[in-house]
Order: C-alpha cells, then structure tokens, then sequence
C-alpha cells in the first residue's frame, strides 16, 4: 500500500532507486539480524516475524523519503496522470 502511494509521486528514475534502495536496506538490515544480534533460522521462524515486518516498513518508509526528496514529479504532471 505504502509502495503505491510512493510509487505515484516518483519519476522513472526514482522508481528504479526506490526498489534499489529498498533491496539493499532490506539486505543489511536482515544480514544485521543475522550477525550482529546472533540469529538463526529457528529464532528467525519463531519469534522474529515482528522485528523483520518493522524492520522492512522501516526500509521502505526511508527509501521512500529519499526518493521523494530527491526524484518527486512536477506537479503538473501529477495532475495530468489523475485526469
């Protein structure tokens, strides 16, 4: 849901950097998990779904400010696109 609503406002290039950024903020913070806070593939099962959904909502919520900061559409072509 959130990644329509970010996906909207971006121009093509920002398109490709919001998933590029996203993966790669998903892969640190899951290889973070994994290293640094010793977890393994039961803990992970277990009791890490909560930690990893909030982990991820995290990753998109920057990769989503990021890339409106820095690849937003004009707003003439934001009004274009509803009509």
């Amino acid at each position: 849901m959130l990644d329509r609503l970010f996906l909207r406002k971006l121009t093509h290039k920002g398109k490709i950097a919001y998933w590029i950024i996203q993966l790669v903020l998903d892969a640190l913070f899951i290889g973070y998990l994994f290293i640094f806070m010793d977890y393994n593939m039961d803990r992970f099962a277990g009791d890490g779904y909560g930690i990893v959904i909030g982990g991820v909502i995290a990753a998109m919520l920057i990769s989503g400010v990021i890339c409106l900061a820095l690849w937003k559409k004009p707003e003439e072509e934001l009004h274009s696109q509803q009509d």
